[in-house]
């Protein structure tokens, strides 16, 4: 099995980040530096019917610098901590190499504007598998759709987390990405990982919307309900490999 990372492309979008984030701190800073100018030399004197509108103009220089520069530091880590791999999709990769011949493309992190961001997807003649990976801990219980925990109190617990909610849209936008290229009629499903076992992770399911398994039980799953029958020739497996690593 191939696995691989946009790693190179990550980084290099982390450092155009910073470098964007510098530009705006320039540019912020240049403006309240402005601001301050307008405070300490004053234009208009105080009795000036205009000076209470050039104190707010000056004020709202100010404080717009303030908030360029402000965003300049949210770029700044944003950029710092732009994620280039992903750890928990390079672990389970490596159990499925175990497993899958060179047929099958394993991508991690991928992080594209039209679609958002996937842990992991394996492509292959089978179609596109998309995967939610987790290590949360805790007793779940999956209802279709919804998701419940299990609290010490002895009582099930409504989630905010939902990852049926999240993988289903992830899908909804690889297939809407995948139709601007001609590709609509490929086979695109999702399965949710825990990488916890038992007993740290205990699963209660009832008639999943989407599938739900340990790691350990991936490989099964996908001999069970993945690799039956071919969809796809070579070349349309490696270009779709190329768009969604690209």
């Amino acid at each position: 099995m191939q696995s691989i990372a946009p790693t190179r492309r990550l980084s290099r979008r982390s450092r155009d980040l910073l470098v964007a984030a510098a530009v705006v701190f320039l540019l912020g800073a240049l403006v309240m530096i402005a601001g301050i100018a307008l405070h300490i030399f004053n234009l208009v004197v105080p009795f000036n019917p205009g000076s209470q509108i050039y104190d707010l103009t000056r004020k709202g220089i100010l404080a717009l610098g303030a908030g360029i520069v402000f965003a300049s530091f949210l770029m700044a880590l944003r950029a710092i901590t732009w994620k280039t791999d992903n750890a928990l999709a390079r672990e389970l990769g490596s159990l499925l190499a175990q497993h899958l011949d060179r047929q099958f493309v394993y991508i991690r992190n991928i992080s594209k504007r039209p679609i958002g961001y996937l842990d992991a997807v394996l492509v292959s003649k089978h179609g596109v598998l998309v995967f939610r990976i987790t290590k949360r801990k805790g007793h779940f219980f999956n209802d279709k759709g919804d998701w419940l925990r299990w609290r010490p109190q002895g009582n099930w617990k409504p989630m905010r987390w939902n990852p049926t909610r999240e993988v289903a849209v992830q899908v909804l936008k690889l297939r809407e990405f995948l139709e601007d290229f001609q590709l609509a009629a490929v086979p695109v499903r999702a399965v949710i990982i825990f990488t916890r076992e038992n007993p740290l992770v205990q699963l209660t399911l009832r008639d999943p919307a989407v599938p739900v398994v340990h790691s350990s039980k991936l490989v099964e799953h996908l001999h069970d309900n993945v690799l039956g029958r071919d969809h796809l020739d070579a070349e349309t497996v490696q270009r779709i490999a190329n768009l969604l690593y690209r």
